[in-house]
């Protein structure tokens, strides 16, 4: 999420052209606040941005944890938007699954 946040707080964009141009164009869905980086939603809340450590976490919580959700797929990262976190990779499974 460093690349959205570098860009939306100090205007930085990576070298590479493409990267650079995608960074621009999925801007306008991420938003400042507080120094946090938040996802804009059309139907839900402004969802928390993760980092790779953060976003492990919480998927371990709600797949084995104290949620205690033994989901897989697309049934467990809805239950993840729906307690208003997001990280790029959300509809990818992870590997602790």
């Amino acid at each position: 999420m460093t690349p959205y946040k570098n860009f939306l707080i100090w205007g930085v964009l990576p070298r590479d052209e493409n990267e650079a141009r995608h960074i621009k164009r999925k801007a306008n869905f991420y938003v400042i606040l507080d120094g946090e980086l938040f996802r804009r939603r059309l139907t839900s809340p402004l969802l928390k941005c993760l980092n790779s450590q953060q976003a492990d976490y919480v998927m371990r919580e709600l797949h084995e944890g104290i949620c205690d959700l033994y989901t897989r797929g697309h049934s467990l990262d809805t239950k993840v938007v729906r307690i208003s976190y997001y990280w790029p990779t959300l509809r990818e499974l992870p590997s602790i699954l």
